[in-house]
Protein backbone atom coordinates (compact mmCIF):
# COMPACT_ATOMS: atom_id res chain seq x y z
CA UNK A 1 0.00 0.00 0.00
CA UNK A 2 0.81 3.48 -0.51
CA UNK A 3 3.03 4.81 2.41
CA UNK A 4 3.53 2.22 3.85
CA UNK A 5 7.61 1.90 3.66
CA UNK A 6 7.75 0.89 -0.07
CA UNK A 7 10.09 3.20 -1.02
CA UNK A 8 12.47 2.45 1.09
CA UNK A 9 12.01 -0.89 0.26
CA UNK A 10 12.25 -0.36 -3.63
CA UNK A 11 15.46 2.02 -3.06
CA UNK A 12 17.56 -1.03 -0.74
CA UNK A 13 16.55 -3.57 -3.47
CA UNK A 14 17.80 -0.89 -6.20
CA UNK A 15 20.82 -0.47 -4.20
CA UNK A 16 21.41 -3.96 -4.40
CA UNK A 17 20.59 -5.11 -7.83
CA UNK A 18 23.83 -5.80 -9.00
CA UNK A 19 24.57 -8.34 -6.12
CA UNK A 20 21.01 -10.34 -6.65
CA UNK A 21 21.48 -11.97 -9.33
CA UNK A 22 24.13 -14.53 -7.15
CA UNK A 23 21.26 -15.22 -4.54
CA UNK A 24 18.67 -16.05 -7.25
CA UNK A 25 17.20 -12.81 -7.40
CA UNK A 26 15.89 -10.53 -10.16
CA UNK A 27 14.43 -7.30 -9.39
CA UNK A 28 14.05 -6.14 -13.09
CA UNK A 29 14.94 -2.82 -14.84
CA UNK A 30 11.55 -2.63 -16.78
CA UNK A 31 11.71 0.67 -17.73
CA UNK A 32 12.98 2.22 -21.79
CA UNK A 33 16.34 1.71 -22.67
CA UNK A 34 17.93 5.59 -21.96
CA UNK A 35 15.79 6.16 -19.15
CA UNK A 36 16.99 7.84 -16.01
CA UNK A 37 17.99 5.29 -13.61
CA UNK A 38 15.46 7.01 -10.83
CA UNK A 39 12.97 4.97 -13.30
CA UNK A 40 13.89 2.02 -12.67
CA UNK A 41 13.56 2.07 -8.91
CA UNK A 42 10.34 0.77 -8.75
CA UNK A 43 7.93 -0.56 -11.10
CA UNK A 44 5.52 2.50 -11.50
CA UNK A 45 5.77 2.99 -15.25
CA UNK A 46 4.45 -0.99 -15.90
CA UNK A 47 1.86 -0.09 -13.51
CA UNK A 48 0.70 2.69 -14.56
CA UNK A 49 0.44 1.07 -18.07
CA UNK A 50 -1.44 -1.59 -16.64
CA UNK A 51 -3.90 0.84 -14.96
CA UNK A 52 -4.26 2.89 -18.20
CA UNK A 53 -2.44 5.90 -17.24
CA UNK A 54 -0.23 5.06 -20.17
CA UNK A 55 -0.34 4.55 -23.36
CA UNK A 56 -1.39 1.16 -25.04
CA UNK A 57 2.04 0.99 -26.96
CA UNK A 58 4.14 1.49 -23.71
CA UNK A 59 2.13 -0.82 -21.47
CA UNK A 60 2.82 -3.40 -24.55
CA UNK A 61 6.54 -2.51 -24.50
CA UNK A 62 7.02 -2.60 -20.46
CA UNK A 63 5.24 -6.18 -20.76
CA UNK A 64 7.43 -6.93 -23.62
CA UNK A 65 10.20 -6.06 -21.09
CA UNK A 66 8.84 -8.35 -18.30
CA UNK A 67 8.51 -11.15 -20.58
CA UNK A 68 12.39 -10.88 -22.13
CA UNK A 69 13.28 -11.05 -18.63
CA UNK A 70 11.42 -13.46 -17.36
CA UNK A 71 12.83 -15.73 -20.70
CA UNK A 72 16.39 -14.96 -19.66
CA UNK A 73 17.02 -14.42 -16.01
CA UNK A 74 18.40 -17.28 -13.94
CA UNK A 75 17.21 -15.91 -10.84
CA UNK A 76 14.26 -18.46 -9.16
CA UNK A 77 12.72 -15.37 -7.79
CA UNK A 78 11.24 -12.02 -9.57
CA UNK A 79 10.27 -8.88 -7.18
CA UNK A 80 8.19 -6.22 -8.89
CA UNK A 81 7.36 -3.57 -6.58
CA UNK A 82 5.10 -0.72 -7.26
CA UNK A 83 2.07 0.63 -4.60
CA UNK A 84 -0.93 0.95 -6.49
CA UNK A 85 -1.01 -2.47 -7.46
CA UNK A 86 -2.75 -2.61 -4.22
CA UNK A 87 -5.80 -0.27 -5.67
CA UNK A 88 -6.08 -1.00 -9.04
CA UNK A 89 -9.13 -1.71 -10.27
CA UNK A 90 -10.44 -5.08 -11.10
CA UNK A 91 -11.38 -4.51 -14.77
CA UNK A 92 -8.00 -4.27 -15.82
CA UNK A 93 -7.29 -7.78 -14.62
CA UNK A 94 -3.68 -6.82 -13.12
CA UNK A 95 -3.02 -9.69 -11.50
CA UNK A 96 -4.13 -12.04 -14.46
CA UNK A 97 -1.77 -10.38 -16.82
CA UNK A 98 0.72 -10.70 -14.62
CA UNK A 99 0.26 -14.38 -13.49
CA UNK A 100 0.24 -15.21 -17.62
CA UNK A 101 3.45 -13.81 -18.31
CA UNK A 102 4.72 -15.41 -15.46
CA UNK A 103 3.14 -19.19 -15.69
CA UNK A 104 4.70 -18.77 -19.53
CA UNK A 105 8.48 -18.82 -18.03
CA UNK A 106 7.73 -21.32 -14.86
CA UNK A 107 7.21 -18.80 -12.65
CA UNK A 108 4.07 -19.01 -10.18
CA UNK A 109 2.39 -15.07 -8.98
CA UNK A 110 2.81 -14.15 -5.03
CA UNK A 111 1.33 -11.85 -3.74
CA UNK A 112 2.79 -9.47 -0.54
CA UNK A 113 1.50 -6.40 1.04
CA UNK A 114 2.11 -3.88 3.96
CA UNK A 115 -0.82 -2.42 6.23
CA UNK A 116 -1.55 -0.21 8.39
CA UNK A 117 -4.87 1.21 9.91
CA UNK A 118 -7.11 2.97 7.74
CA UNK A 119 -7.01 5.82 9.94
CA UNK A 120 -3.25 6.27 9.51
CA UNK A 121 -3.62 5.05 5.81
CA UNK A 122 -6.14 7.93 4.82
CA UNK A 123 -4.24 10.74 7.09
CA UNK A 124 -0.86 9.68 4.98
CA UNK A 125 -2.78 9.99 1.64
CA UNK A 126 -4.20 13.29 2.66
CA UNK A 127 -0.46 14.45 3.88
CA UNK A 128 0.25 13.05 0.10
CA UNK A 129 -2.49 15.02 -1.35
CA UNK A 130 -0.81 18.31 -0.05
CA UNK A 131 2.37 17.61 -0.58
CA UNK A 132 1.55 17.16 -4.53
CA UNK A 133 -0.33 20.22 -4.00
CA UNK A 134 -3.42 18.71 -4.80
CA UNK A 135 -5.86 19.13 -1.97
CA UNK A 136 -7.32 21.84 -0.45
CA UNK A 137 -9.87 20.33 1.67
CA UNK A 138 -9.42 20.28 5.31
CA UNK A 139 -8.84 16.52 6.54
CA UNK A 140 -12.16 16.70 8.05
CA UNK A 141 -13.59 17.23 4.25
CA UNK A 142 -10.74 14.77 2.82
CA UNK A 143 -12.05 12.44 5.03
CA UNK A 144 -15.74 12.93 4.47
CA UNK A 145 -15.52 11.97 0.87
CA UNK A 146 -12.22 9.43 0.75
CA UNK A 147 -13.39 7.98 4.18
CA UNK A 148 -16.16 5.85 2.25
CA UNK A 149 -13.56 4.64 -0.38
CA UNK A 150 -13.04 1.12 -1.77
CA UNK A 151 -9.24 2.19 -2.00
CA UNK A 152 -9.49 1.23 2.04
CA UNK A 153 -11.56 -2.23 1.94
CA UNK A 154 -7.88 -4.32 2.42
CA UNK A 155 -9.79 -7.52 1.85
CA UNK A 156 -11.65 -6.63 -0.89
CA UNK A 157 -8.44 -5.45 -2.57
CA UNK A 158 -6.25 -8.45 -1.99
CA UNK A 159 -9.23 -10.64 -3.32
CA UNK A 160 -8.32 -10.73 -7.09
CA UNK A 161 -4.37 -11.11 -6.11
CA UNK A 162 -5.03 -13.41 -3.82
CA UNK A 163 -7.12 -15.89 -5.70
CA UNK A 164 -4.60 -15.65 -8.99
CA UNK A 165 -1.92 -16.32 -6.31
CA UNK A 166 -3.96 -19.36 -5.10
CA UNK A 167 -3.77 -18.43 -1.82
CA UNK A 168 -0.10 -17.72 -1.69
CA UNK A 169 -0.59 -14.15 0.03
CA UNK A 170 2.18 -12.22 2.71
CA UNK A 171 0.71 -9.69 4.64
CA UNK A 172 3.21 -7.87 6.78
CA UNK A 173 1.96 -4.97 9.34
CA UNK A 174 3.20 -1.84 9.37
CA UNK A 175 3.88 -1.94 12.77
CA UNK A 176 3.31 -5.62 14.38
CA UNK A 177 2.20 -6.62 17.88
CA UNK A 178 4.15 -9.39 17.81
CA UNK A 179 7.58 -8.17 17.17
CA UNK A 180 9.46 -4.53 17.59
CA UNK A 181 12.45 -5.59 14.72
CA UNK A 182 12.31 -2.63 11.72
CA UNK A 183 9.70 -3.12 9.23
CA UNK A 184 12.28 -3.99 6.60
CA UNK A 185 13.68 -6.64 8.32
CA UNK A 186 9.62 -8.09 8.68
CA UNK A 187 9.19 -7.92 5.28
CA UNK A 188 12.38 -9.73 4.41
CA UNK A 189 11.55 -12.57 6.73
CA UNK A 190 8.27 -13.04 5.60
CA UNK A 191 8.86 -13.25 2.47
CA UNK A 192 11.33 -16.18 3.45
CA UNK A 193 14.70 -14.23 2.15
CA UNK A 194 16.40 -13.72 4.97
CA UNK A 195 19.13 -16.20 3.95
CA UNK A 196 19.31 -14.81 0.51
CA UNK A 197 19.50 -11.22 2.10
CA UNK A 198 20.90 -11.44 5.49
CA UNK A 199 24.43 -10.84 3.69
CA UNK A 200 23.81 -8.30 1.48
CA UNK A 201 21.72 -5.56 3.96
CA UNK A 202 23.44 -3.78 6.75
CA UNK A 203 22.05 -2.58 9.93
CA UNK A 204 21.54 0.85 8.03
CA UNK A 205 19.70 -0.85 5.36
CA UNK A 206 17.14 -2.39 7.57
CA UNK A 207 16.97 0.72 9.81
CA UNK A 208 16.71 2.91 6.29
CA UNK A 209 13.99 5.24 6.36
CA UNK A 210 12.84 7.90 3.52
CA UNK A 211 9.69 9.67 1.87
CA UNK A 212 9.10 11.73 5.08
CA UNK A 213 5.39 12.60 5.60
CA UNK A 214 4.94 16.77 5.92
CA UNK A 215 4.11 17.95 9.19
CA UNK A 216 1.09 20.31 10.30
CA UNK A 217 3.14 23.53 8.77
CA UNK A 218 3.28 22.27 5.37
CA UNK A 219 0.16 20.93 5.30
CA UNK A 220 -1.65 23.75 5.46
CA UNK A 221 0.68 25.93 3.72
CA UNK A 222 0.43 23.60 0.71
CA UNK A 223 -3.67 23.34 1.38
CA UNK A 224 -2.86 27.37 0.96
CA UNK A 225 -1.11 27.01 -2.22
CA UNK A 226 -3.55 24.75 -3.77
CA UNK A 227 -6.29 27.43 -2.76
CA UNK A 228 -4.62 30.21 -4.72
CA UNK A 229 -4.19 27.89 -7.70
CA UNK A 230 -0.22 27.47 -7.81
CA UNK A 231 0.56 24.35 -8.88
CA UNK A 232 -1.77 25.61 -12.31
CA UNK A 233 1.47 27.44 -12.80
CA UNK A 234 4.20 24.98 -11.92
CA UNK A 235 6.45 23.69 -14.75
CA UNK A 236 7.76 19.29 -14.10
CA UNK A 237 5.56 17.71 -11.45
CA UNK A 238 3.99 19.94 -8.80
CA UNK A 239 5.20 17.99 -5.61
CA UNK A 240 8.37 20.10 -5.69
CA UNK A 241 6.52 22.99 -4.17
CA UNK A 242 5.31 20.29 -1.34
CA UNK A 243 9.44 19.34 -1.20
CA UNK A 244 9.80 23.38 -1.09
CA UNK A 245 7.57 24.17 2.31
CA UNK A 246 9.12 20.82 3.29
CA UNK A 247 12.45 21.60 3.18
CA UNK A 248 11.71 25.06 4.31
CA UNK A 249 10.36 23.61 7.98
CA UNK A 250 12.43 20.96 8.39
CA UNK A 251 16.03 22.90 8.02
CA UNK A 252 14.78 25.35 10.73
CA UNK A 253 13.80 22.45 12.87
CA UNK A 254 9.94 22.73 12.69
CA UNK A 255 7.46 19.80 11.43
CA UNK A 256 9.18 17.09 13.16
CA UNK A 257 6.03 15.23 13.87
CA UNK A 258 3.73 13.77 11.09
CA UNK A 259 0.48 15.36 10.32
CA UNK A 260 -2.71 14.19 11.92
CA UNK A 261 -5.91 15.53 11.05
CA UNK A 262 -8.57 17.10 13.23
CA UNK A 263 -11.66 14.74 12.89
CA UNK A 264 -12.01 12.07 15.53
CA UNK A 265 -15.73 11.65 14.48
CA UNK A 266 -15.23 10.61 10.85
CA UNK A 267 -12.08 9.01 12.08
CA UNK A 268 -14.28 6.25 14.01
CA UNK A 269 -16.94 6.27 10.75
CA UNK A 270 -14.02 4.62 8.96
CA UNK A 271 -13.04 2.40 11.67
CA UNK A 272 -16.44 0.89 11.99
CA UNK A 273 -16.60 0.68 8.43
CA UNK A 274 -14.12 -1.21 7.96
CA UNK A 275 -13.83 -3.34 10.95
CA UNK A 276 -15.20 -6.75 9.69
CA UNK A 277 -13.34 -6.21 6.74
CA UNK A 278 -9.92 -6.50 8.91
CA UNK A 279 -11.20 -9.01 10.75
CA UNK A 280 -11.77 -10.80 7.41
CA UNK A 281 -8.52 -9.74 5.96
CA UNK A 282 -6.58 -10.56 9.18
CA UNK A 283 -7.93 -13.95 9.10
CA UNK A 284 -7.34 -15.07 6.01
CA UNK A 285 -3.65 -13.82 6.31
CA UNK A 286 -2.83 -14.77 10.05
CA UNK A 287 -5.50 -16.86 11.70
CA UNK A 288 -5.61 -14.44 14.36
CA UNK A 289 -7.71 -11.52 15.00
CA UNK A 290 -6.68 -7.81 13.38
CA UNK A 291 -5.39 -6.03 16.78
CA UNK A 292 -3.85 -9.31 17.69
CA UNK A 293 -1.38 -8.65 14.89
CA UNK A 294 -1.81 -4.90 13.74
CA UNK A 295 0.18 -2.42 16.81
CA UNK A 296 -1.68 1.33 16.18
CA UNK A 297 0.11 3.98 16.31
CA UNK A 298 1.19 5.77 19.48
CA UNK A 299 -1.93 7.85 20.78
CA UNK A 300 -1.21 11.60 20.25
CA UNK A 301 -3.46 14.74 19.73
CA UNK A 302 -4.42 16.11 16.06
CA UNK A 303 -2.16 19.08 15.11
CA UNK A 304 -4.30 20.30 12.17
CA UNK A 305 -4.10 24.25 11.72
CA UNK A 306 -6.57 24.33 9.77
CA UNK A 307 -10.22 25.65 10.99
CA UNK A 308 -8.93 26.61 13.99
CA UNK A 309 -7.31 30.14 15.54
CA UNK A 310 -3.50 30.01 14.79
CA UNK A 311 -0.87 31.87 16.92
CA UNK A 312 0.54 34.76 15.29
CA UNK A 313 3.78 33.86 15.14
CA UNK A 314 2.49 30.24 13.60
CA UNK A 315 1.07 32.07 11.10
CA UNK A 316 3.84 34.10 10.17
CA UNK A 317 5.33 30.74 9.42
CA UNK A 318 3.14 29.28 6.90
CA UNK A 319 2.96 33.02 5.15
CA UNK A 320 6.27 32.75 4.84
CA UNK A 321 6.10 29.08 3.83
CA UNK A 322 3.64 29.97 0.99
CA UNK A 323 5.67 32.63 0.16
CA UNK A 324 8.63 30.77 -0.69
CA UNK A 325 6.92 28.76 -2.43
CA UNK A 326 4.99 31.33 -4.49
CA UNK A 327 8.68 32.86 -5.13
CA UNK A 328 9.76 29.28 -6.49
CA UNK A 329 7.38 29.20 -9.21
CA UNK A 330 7.43 33.15 -10.21
CA UNK A 331 3.90 32.56 -9.05
CA UNK A 332 1.15 35.44 -11.18
CA UNK A 333 -2.47 35.11 -9.07
CA UNK A 334 -5.50 34.90 -11.12
CA UNK A 335 -8.12 36.46 -11.10
CA UNK A 336 -10.78 35.30 -8.06
CA UNK A 337 -13.12 34.28 -10.96
CA UNK A 338 -10.52 32.60 -13.04
CA UNK A 339 -9.29 30.41 -9.79
CA UNK A 340 -13.18 29.51 -8.83
CA UNK A 341 -13.75 28.20 -12.17
CA UNK A 342 -10.19 26.35 -12.59
CA UNK A 343 -10.73 24.35 -9.01
CA UNK A 344 -14.12 23.64 -10.32
CA UNK A 345 -12.75 22.25 -13.31
CA UNK A 346 -10.68 20.58 -11.50
CA UNK A 347 -13.00 18.64 -8.79
CA UNK A 348 -15.24 17.33 -11.73
CA UNK A 349 -12.16 15.70 -14.29
CA UNK A 350 -11.55 14.03 -9.98
CA UNK A 351 -14.40 12.77 -9.98
CA UNK A 352 -15.31 12.20 -13.49
CA UNK A 353 -11.60 10.10 -13.75
CA UNK A 354 -12.48 8.26 -10.12
CA UNK A 355 -15.74 7.02 -11.40
CA UNK A 356 -14.32 5.57 -14.79
CA UNK A 357 -11.34 4.20 -13.28
CA UNK A 358 -8.72 6.71 -14.34
CA UNK A 359 -8.05 8.04 -11.37
CA UNK A 360 -5.77 11.29 -11.20
CA UNK A 361 -4.25 11.47 -7.98
CA UNK A 362 -2.47 7.90 -7.07
CA UNK A 363 0.89 7.55 -6.31
CA UNK A 364 3.18 9.08 -8.72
Amino acid sequence: MPRTGSTAFQEVLARLRPRLDAVGICYPKLAAPGAPESLDVNHHRLGQGLDRRRPKAERRAGLARLDETLATTKADTLILSYEDFAVQRARWRVPETLAGIFARHGFALETALVVKPQAEQLASAYALRTQVVAEGRTFRGFLGVEGTSGRYDYAALLEPWRRVSQGRVTAVPFRDCRSDAPLLARLVGALGLNDRLASLLTAADLEYRTNRSSGPLAVEAARRLYRLGVHRQVIGHPRQLGHVVDRWAWTRGLDSERFRGDAPEGLARVAARYADANERFAAACWGRPWDAVIAAAPAAPPNELADWPVAPETEALIAAMVQAAMDHVVFRPAPAWRRRAASLLEDVKERLGDAAGYPAWRVR
